[in-house]
């Protein structure tokens, strides 16, 4: 694989990455299987490693998780939540004892417990005190729901004798009974249930209502005391006793102790036997290290600990009949082959549409209509065809790519080839994705263009979630991102609807007019080139200052923009010669008449120019996305890290470690009002505080087979 190659297949994983964190952790939606994201992720991780200068600031394989909803106030934990390394091989399980092996303690004692799969969060006590909840948002920062937590019967609000600090983490989650009693609810209302019981916890767990929240039969069980050690404890048994002492309920499963591989691999077994018969979903075996002095020894990578994995159990199968195979554009415009099938009962879930991934997918099984075939819920979630068991009489053709895009008849275009490395260290071609690039004018991904221009990193448009873009697609008031723009002329249309009014409706309307003259980078950004994120959105604005400079550049004079490589500058070439998108594009551009941008030159009189800010703990009344963009406009740039080189720490509610890093070093420390005035008294604007956003859009559909 060639330099450009590698760079090209990097920004791709990454980018895909990326979307699938974002909308497991903070839209509550698993679109692929488990096994096919670590396989990305690996393959990710692969690359990395033989063209290490290739890697990205912010590639997935150093986060975890995704950075917090801007709707919630971001708290820093206490110490990073981590993922936990998992493989449905057994191998995951022997390089842990290789490493115990490395550690000289091969036969230390293991903690194997049931996966339960639900949302993580973190609880701070002060004096005894519930003080603060917090979900994993992207391991350093997460989203503060304590409003939500506090409605949890399972967790304590006082914890009797506790010392000065206690940090919990847990997992929130639903039973089997209790999740279908809540999707029988929804339905009986004339709602859609949700696909499973983790989307369901994360999503009740996310309410902006805790009154909502209240309603939902949500359970919460602790598995870790973070600061055990400051606590004087030597290991896992003692901190789950002490736990449970405090009033906390203890494991929803039998907790297992034990040592070696032959332990494991009974406790693994016993429960993928009896799985079907526990009251709640499983999808594997944790599998941990007791001693707490061994863990803090062996460490942790930039994503998981190097103490602690999980076994995962092999996807469910059933068989059933093609009846169809066809052709989906989903919402990034990847074509994806999708078989229509007979329904079928896979793991207590009636099943009738499974994924084909990609044509050359289609080509290796060789499915047609009328081919029996059997099926799996990857990772519980995620239909898909294994094989086929048996040819139809008659039998279907073999489905091709097409030319076209078939909704929008744009010419599809090819991505580079994905390759597959195997065990052996070999590669082997596993396809290639067919795109329709027509991204901002195909009615098949409208509805993802519209949610990503409103989103808040874009254009903010509040009050237009993903079931309102929806409605208002339906009611034939929006057909494209232009669209947006002609609203105000039916008005009265918009005020009739369901679940809208003047007020909603005024909100609205005024949220786009604001829309209008905002700064260049949030244009770009809002526009959905491929590749060009948030900063990359900065960098184009600054180094080139307006619309007219970016769509007309040529590609050496894009590639000299910091941050910019072929692969990005490439991308913008096209999309702006793509007649569709540019007019698009250059109609969106006339009505919003983004601001221009200061040009690297003269970003030298900006008051900040040279300062380096960091941000640590809760900042009340005002979202890090917020913050952030007034330490940029003031020519300054925000850091995670805190260093000699920063310029000063703002520290808001219960801040972090970063805070104590300040102090240490010397670095200016001051709180978020000060923050406030400072930034007031340069711009002679008072700074925007947060107001709540409209109420959350409600569960996802049932299955969520499609992209879009």
């Amino acid at each position: 694989m060639t330099t450009q190659q590698a760079s090209g297949r990097i920004a791709e994983l990454s980018a895909e990455l990326r979307r699938l964190n974002r909308l497991y952790y903070l839209e509550n939606k698993s679109k692929v299987a488990d096994a096919e994201y670590d396989r990305m992720l690996a393959e990710l991780q692969d690359l990395e490693g033989e063209f290490p200068s290739l890697a990205l600031p912010d590639s997935p394989t150093q986060t975890v998780g995704a950075p917090p909803r801007s709707s919630f106030a971001a708290v820093e934990h206490f110490q990073p939540m981590l993922s936990l390394e998992s493989k449905v091989e057994f191998a995951v399980v022997a390089d842990l004892f290789k490493r115990l092996e490395q550690a000289g303690s091969k036969s230390a004692e293991l903690l194997a417990q049931p996966k339960i799969d639900g949302l993580s969060v973190e609880l701070v006590y002060r004096q005894g005190l519930f003080s603060i909840g917090s979900t994993r948002g992207d391991g350093a920062v997460g989203e503060d729901i304590t409003p939500n937590l506090r409605t949890l019967a399972d967790i304590p609000a006082h914890l009797p004798g506790a010392p000065e600090r206690v940090v919990v983490r847990g997992e929130v989650y639903m039973d089997r009974e209790g999740f279908l009693e809540l999707n029988r609810g929804l339905v009986e209302r004339g709602g859609e249930g949700f696909a499973n019981p983790r989307n369901a916890a994360a999503g009740s767990l996310r309410q902006m209502d805790p009154t909502v929240t209240a309603t939902r039969p949500l359970k919460f069980f602790p598995f870790e005391l973070s600061n055990a050690d400051e606590l004087g404890m030597t290991d896992d048994r003692q901190a789950l006793e002490q736990l449970k002492a405090w009033g906390f309920p203890t494991y929803p499963g039998d907790q297992h102790f034990g040592t070696g591989p032959e332990f494991i691999q009974k406790v693994h077994t016993g429960y993928d036997q009896r799985r079907d018969e526990l009251i709640f979903e499983i999808d594997g075996v944790v599998i941990k290290v007791c001693d707490l002095a061994l863990r803090r020894e062996m460490g942790a990578r930039s994503r998981t600990p190097r103490w602690a994995v999980a076994w995962k159990f092999p996807p469910r199968q059933e068989q059933t009949t093609v009846r169809d195979v066809v052709v989906q554009v989903g919402r990034t415009g990847k074509l994806t082959p999708v078989a229509l099938m007979m329904p079928v009962d896979v793991g207590g879930v009636t099943v009738s549409r499974a994924t084909l991934h990609n044509f050359a997918r289609v080509a290796e099984l060789d499915v047609r209509a009328g081919d029996k075939v059997r099926v799996e819920r990857a990772g519980d979630v995620i239909p898909q065809v294994v094989e086929v068991v048996g040819k139809g009489d008659p039998r279907g053709d073999l489905v091709m790519p097409p030319p076209q895009c078939p909704v929008c008849g744009t010419a599809i275009e090819q991505a580079q080839k994905v390759v597959r490395r195997t065990k052996k260290g070999t590669e082997r071609e596993v396809g290639a994705n067919h795109i329709c690039p027509n991204h901002i004018a195909c009615p098949a991904q409208i509805k993802g263009a519209l949610r990503h221009y409103s989103s808040r990193g874009a254009m903010d448009i509040e009050g237009l979630g993903e079931k309102r873009v929806v409605q208002l697609m339906d009611q034939g008031l929006l057909n494209d991102l232009l669209s947006l723009y002609h609203l105000a002329e039916h008005q009265e249309d918009l005020e009739s609807l369901e679940g809208w009014g003047a007020l909603s409706t005024d909100n609205l309307l005024k949220s786009i007019e604001a829309t209008r003259g905002a700064p260049l980078a949030r244009f770009l950004y809002a526009l959905g080139i491929p590749n060009v994120g948030e900063a990359t959105a900065r960098d184009l604005a600054n180094n080139l200052g307006t619309y007219q400079q970016v769509t007309q550049a040529t590609e050496g004079e894009l590639v000299a923009v910091p941050g910019v490589g072929p692969e990005v500058a490439s991308g913008l070439i096209k999309f702006f010669a793509r007649e569709q998108s540019r007019q698009m594009a250059d109609s969106l551009a006339a009505e919003v008449r983004p601001a221009e941008a200061p040009t690297a030159g003269q970003k030298r009189d900006l008051p900040w120019d040279g300062k380096s800010v960091v941000f640590t703990g809760a900042l009340e009344g005002l979202s890090r996305d917020d913050a952030s963009e007034m330490v940029r406009s003031l020519g300054g740039k925000v850091s995670s890290s805190v260093s000699k080189k920063t310029s000063m720490v703002v520290a808001g509610a219960d801040p972090g470690s970063k805070a104590d890093k300040a102090r240490e070093l010397g670095v200016e420390r001051i709180d978020l009002e000060e923050f406030l005035r400072r930034v007031e008294g340069v711009t002679g604007k008072a700074a925007p505080v947060q107001t709540a956003p409209e109420p959350d859009d409600g569960p996802g559909p049932l299955f969520a087979l499609r992209e879009d």
